[in-house]
């Protein structure tokens, strides 16, 4: 009986030092996990310099562009957040198809040539701090502001619309928190204890009282559609929640509905 405690004694030590030091790999590596930092691409680069701007931000320059629309049918400016791993000048060469007359990309911190180390904490302030450069230095009207965000960028966006005056906003395959999304995918973990960007867009949700466009993917694995249904749940303005049927996180672009719902909800505002 003595040997079978033992033995059991010793497999529940290997266990719980399995399970510590699998914690500890999610807290170290969480970084590279939560973002992807990338160059943008380099021909896209050189077409788009003559519209490169540097925004101040926490004393660092953000590296941003602006892209023109003089066709469109409304006079709305986009501020534009993009997913984890995405370079965002792809989104600026389809400016032209979102209803607004101007949209500015910019690349989060240790993105392309903008020089720091993105966190949650500095995407916030440096969220705050384009919104204030378009509205401050650029004479942008708030009430023609409307904030776009994708995948991560759908925190940032948020965090604008509880904390800015802003128009509306247009949420893509956006989440109620990371935490919640973690938790979903790592169940035996400690997740709300291990995570040092939490990025709980339910609680500037709840403050949020502009109206929201929120646009999810059926077949999404990174971030499943229950996460916007919750945010659409806590939002305080109206709001608006498609699911995007046959698509996935990466695909959501290239649905048939993506453009057209978008611009409907832009269209819809009196201008």
């Amino acid at each position: 009986m003595r040997a079978m405690i033992n033995a059991l004694l010793v497999l529940i030590g290997i266990g719980a030092a399995f399970f510590a030091a699998l914690c500890l790999l999610l807290y170290l590596q969480q970084d590279s996990v939560l973002f992807y930092p990338g160059p943008n691409d380099s021909s896209l680069q050189a077409q788009w310099d003559s519209r490169r701007v540097e925004i101040p931000s926490g004393g660092i320059n953000l590296e941003g562009w602006w892209a023109e629309n003089p066709g469109s049918s409304t006079p709305f400016t986009l501020i534009y957040f993009g997913g984890n791993a995405e370079d965002v000048l792809y989104t600026a060469s389809s400016a032209q198809r979102f209803a607004t007359r101007r949209m500015i990309v910019v690349n989060y911190r240790g993105y392309g040539r903008t020089p720091g180390e993105p966190s949650q904490e500095t995407l916030y302030q440096d969220g705050l701090a384009i919104y204030d450069y378009v509205v401050n230095q650029q004479g942008t009207n708030p009430a023609q502001v409307f904030v776009i965000g994708r995948s991560l960028g759908s925190g940032v966006a948020a965090m604008l619309a509880a904390k800015r005056p802003v128009r509306g906003a247009i949420l893509i395959t956006p989440f109620d928190s990371i935490i919640a999304v973690a938790s979903a995918h790592y169940p035996i973990v400690p997740v709300k204890l291990l995570l040092k960007h939490p990025f709980d867009s339910t609680r500037f949700a709840h403050q949020a009282s502009v109206p929201a466009l929120l646009l999810s993917a059926e077949y999404d694995r990174v971030i499943p559609p229950i996460h916007a249904e919750r945010l659409s749940d806590a939002w305080a303005g109206p709001k608006t929640l498609h699911v995007l049927t046959g698509v996935g996180h990466n695909e959501v672009e290239a649905h048939s509905d993506y453009f057209r719902l978008i611009n409907e909800f832009l269209n819809s505002f009196p201008h």
